[in-house]
């Protein structure tokens, strides 16, 4: 077959297999579904990158068609992944959060535990994300418009919860709630960062390790609030 013939065909391949009509609503969910779970493993094992779509369609088992009929290319399916990621996170702390302390690092250390959690329940998107956020520049992606008001719903519809009925009246003069927050978070980050390096980036030895990390961040937040509390009990 010449090099316009095989052109010809994958182009035809494409278009057949990206009609909409051609499967129910429910064969077209699964098959987004599925593709997703592929892409999930592979951002996270290979980085954006590296990452294969012809992979994935083989994990997936679909064609490249109708791959890009979901989602329009690989940038639009990796933030396809990290949005489903935050989307099942969200939901998962929705259940499990129950806010009973009104005290600030109470909640955190709570919000961290339930986080490791989901991390050790779902290590493809702990690898996903850990990739993401401490490995790798593309976080970048996700600053596109569509991707940020997503992220930012999740985040907000949490927050809220989080913040209810938190008791300030310890804090030190002068302590805003909004900078012990902003560098609790940095130190947590930083931790975790830390951790994670000395595992090698390795989600499975990260997460056979993941007490030793819930004992040093219990310490470091320890720490914070002797720093940000009048009288730290």
């Amino acid at each position: 077959m010449s090099a316009n013939a095989a052109a010809a065909a994958e182009h035809s391949e494409v278009l057949t297999s990206s009609k909409p009509t051609q499967a129910s609503p429910d064969i077209i969910r699964v098959h987004r579904e599925d593709i997703l779970r592929a892409a999930i493993a592979e951002f996270g094992k290979a980085g954006y990158a590296a990452a294969s779509t012809n992979e994935i369609v083989k994990n997936a088992k679909v064609s490249k068609g109708l791959l890009f009929h979901h989602f329009t290319n690989k940038e639009k399916l990796y933030t396809a992944c990290q949005l489903h990621v935050m989307m099942q996170y969200g939901q998962f702390m929705t259940k499990r959060v129950h806010f009973t302390s009104p005290d600030l690092f109470d909640r955190i250390l709570e919000s961290l535990r339930i986080k490791m959690e989901f991390g050790c329940k779902n290590p493809e998107f702990l690898a996903l994300t850990n990739r993401v956020w401490y490995m790798e520049d593309d976080n970048s992606i996700l600053k596109q418009p569509e991707a940020e008001a997503s992220i930012m719903k999740i985040m907000q519809e949490y927050m809220a919860a989080f913040f209810n009925g938190v008791d300030t009246t310890k804090f030190r003069e002068g302590l805003e709630l909004a900078k012990v927050m902003d560098y609790t978070r940095l130190a947590m980050e930083a931790s975790w960062a830390r951790f994670s390096h000395r595992h090698g980036n390795d989600t499975e030895a990260i997460i056979k390790d993941i007490d030793s990390y819930f004992t040093e961040a219990k310490e470091i937040l320890s720490l914070l609030k002797y720093g940000v509390y009048e009288y730290a009990n």
